[in-house]
Order: structure tokens, then C-alpha cells, then sequence
């Protein structure tokens, strides 16, 4: 396939804002500065951790429960590598085995004696969506040994992955995680070294998509469900109308209106020992959705707290989480 061409790349939140239209200001509120009680919560029940690094030559790591230590509402510790740069930027995305919601956390670098502590500067609860266009937690077990003879190659991880992480930066290289699921394949190998990801409906604060056209540099964690191992892509990042990539991921008769090219792409394909220690596949360690707190109550809880605004704005909230749900594309 012949790759875009300049005239089909979006530069510009001006031209980005013509194709996704601008978002409800209510949605501001979705951002907490402290980790409230629904988002201690879902960490309760998290077993996975996905960590990104901004200014950094850490590279994204899935974390187990032992290495991510909540101090306070505020702070997090983090047993990872020293590398990381005091004063840097770095984002944690909260995985819950059986559950689609998600919690994201970003915040700055800082160092104790002992470890990296992360000093939260914004808390956000992620809707189900990705998970559910990826069906994430279904049949992982029944498919991992077919799935595993066969990943031997970026062209192989790609085509059997329905889910990934993605780390944007802006350009004061602040970090966000963002998933990004659809049936496995969703992402397309272009070339060797050139991969394109649909962009499917979401919140439309855009918050990824704006940070590409402020810092190019973009990285992957992709997932395979019932695989102990996580493939690294590192590459250029260019949002695109290009018709060609676009008709290459119509769903259900709905084709995306946008999508990221990444060029230059370097790929690694790494065992987990966060996944191994969580056994996070396993059927019999997902979590029954009955024991967290509804996600429509818990984002409006979030957004307007416990009082009447929030108990008024929770049926508000729970019609626009299931009118998402039913138009995943």
C-alpha cells in the first residue's frame, strides 16, 4: 500500500476538532487531583499495573500489586528501575482481572531512599469501551495455547492482539495511558516498520490525539489475552484521513473517521513476570463485577461527589455510560 501523503494528515486542533466535535465542559470534572474512595476501590482489586515514563529511557511495564504501594492519597510508590529522572512526568494505568473500567493515573517523579514515588497530580476512571470492543476477558484461557505456538514475530503478536496501552506525551512531556481495543488485528502492519491504529468513538476530549500533534513520539504495550508476554512499539505518530488505511478497519459497516499512523516503529517482544506472578488469564482470578461499585455511580461520585448533586447526577451519568456501551463504534 502506498503510505499517506501529506495532504491526508491532520496538523492542527482546528482540523482535529472538524472530525471529532468539541466535548461537554462537565467532562472537565471527570479529573480528580487525589485518589478518591472509588478509586482506592478499583486498586484494591487490581492486580496489573501498566507504568509509563516520560523524558525517559524506561520503557512501559506492566507491574504487579507488590510494586505499586498506594502511601496516600497522593502518593505512590514505585519499585521499579532507578533510571526513571527525578522531576519527569509518569502515568499508571490500573488493570482489574474480569472488569473493563480502568483507573488512570498521572502525576510526577520523585525519589525516596528506596524508591520512585509518584506524586499524583490527576485521577481518571476509563470506561469499559476498549475492553469491551476487545472482548478482553473472554475465553483467554481457551485460546492462549493455539495463540502461543505462534508469536514469534511482531507480524504474529500484531495479528493476535486485541488490546493495547498507548503513551502520549505533550509537549511539556507529561504522560498519558490510554487503551485502545477492537477484535484482534485491529492494528494493521502496514510495512515492516509501519503500523496503523483506528480511532474509535470515545469521550471526545481527545486527549491523546491532541497530545500527537504537540510531541510525535508515541509508545505501545500490546496484550495478548492468555499470553505471559507484552510487545514494546516505539515509533512517529501521524493522525490521518487516509481512505485506504481507514476502509482497512470498517466494523459492523462503521468506518472510523481518523486514525494514528506510526512510522519508524521498533518492535519488542519481552516475557512478562508481572503477568506470570498475577496469573492474570485465569478465569477463576477475575473479579465478579458485583463487588465494585457500579462504574455510572462511581464517575458520578467522582465528578460531583457523594452529596445531592452527585446522587442526582448519577442516572444522568448511568444513561450516557450505557448509550456508549451500546454504540461501541
Amino acid at each position: 500500500m502506498e503510505l499517506v501523503d501529506q495532504k491526508n494528515n491532520i496538523t492542527t486542533e482546528t482540523q482535529l476538532r472538524k472530525i471529532i466535535s468539541g466535548y461537554p465542559k462537565i467532562l472537565d470534572k471527570r479529573i480528580c487531583s487525589e485518589l478518591d474512595p472509588y478509586c482506592l476501590e478499583l486498586i484494591s482489586f487490581s492486580t496489573l499495573i501498566i507504568s509509563a515514563y516520560g523524558q525517559s529511557t524506561t520503557p512501559m511495564a506492566p507491574l504487579s500489586k507488590k510494586d505499586v504501594v498506594v502511601i496516600d492519597s497522593h502518593t505512590i510508590a514505585l519499585s521499579v528501575n532507578d533510571m526513571v529522572k527525578k522531576g519527569s512526568y509518569a502515568s499508571l494505568y490500573y488493570l482489574v482481572p474480569g472488569i473493563g473500567h480502568g483507573l488512570r493515573v498521572n502525576g510526577e517523579i520523585q525519589h525516596n531512599e528506596t524508591h520512585l514515588v509518584l506524586k499524583i497530580k490527576s485521577t481518571y476512571l476509563h470506561c469499559a469501551r476498549a475492553a469491551a470492543r476487545a472482548e478482553l476477558w473472554r475465553n483467554a484461557e481457551a485460546s492462549a495455547q493455539a495463540e502461543a505456538n505462534y508469536l514469534t514475530s511482531s507480524k504474529t503478536f500484531i495479528s493476535a492482539s486485541p488490546f493495547l496501552l498507548m503513551k502520549t506525551m505533550n509537549d511539556a512531556g507529561e504522560t498519558e495511558l490510554s487503551p485502545r481495543g477492537d477484535h484482534h488485528g485491529f492494528v494493521h502492519l502496514i510495512d515492516p516498520h509501519c503500523i496503523f491504529i483506528p480511532e474509535r468513538p470515545g469521550n471526545k476530549v481527545a486527549v491523546s490525539t491532541r497530545n500527537i500533534l504537540k510531541n510525535t513520539n508515541v509508545e505501545l504495550l500490546m496484550l495478548v489475552p492468555g499470553i505471559d508476554a507484552v510487545m514494546h512499539i516505539h515509533g512517529n505518530a501521524v493522525l490521518t484521513q487516509n481512505d485506504q488505511l481507514l476502509d482497512l478497519a470498517v466494523v459492523k459497516n462503521k468506518r472510523p473517521k481518523l486514525g494514528v499512523l506510526l512510522e519508524q516503529c521498533k518492535f519488542t517482544i519481552k516475557q512478562c513476570k508481572a503477568i506470570q506472578e498475577t496469573q492474570l488469564w485465569l478465569n477463576e482470578n477475575h473479579i465478579n463485577p458485583d463487588r465494585l461499585t457500579r462504574f455510572s455511580k462511581a464517575l458520578s461520585a467522582h465528578m460531583n461527589g457523594n452529596g445531592l448533586i452527585g446522587k442526582a447526577a448519577t442516572p444522568f451519568i448511568n444513561a450516557i455510560v450505557k448509550n456508549d456501551m451500546k454504540n461501541l463504534y
